[in-house]
């Protein structure tokens, strides 16, 4: 007879450590997703508080041409 209770208590183990490392996993794309989101709000700031004049767009750069 095949013991269920060694193939369940081997089974439960290796789904906790694929869980575990799946939460591991989320919460760093988490965190990672976070700071692009941070540089590029900061970088969006920073482009709009400046000055016109040092910006040229492309639309600009290509009239110039």
């Amino acid at each position: 007879m095949p013991d269920y209770k060694a193939m369940y208590y081997h089974l439960a183990g290796r789904m906790a450590t694929a869980i575990d490392a799946l939460e591991a996993t989320t919460n760093a794309l988490v965190d990672i997703t976070e700071k692009l989101k941070l540089a590029q709000q900061t970088t969006e700031e920073m482009f709009i508080s400046g000055s016109d004049d040092d910006v040229e767009s492309p639309d600009d750069e290509s009239a110039s041409k």
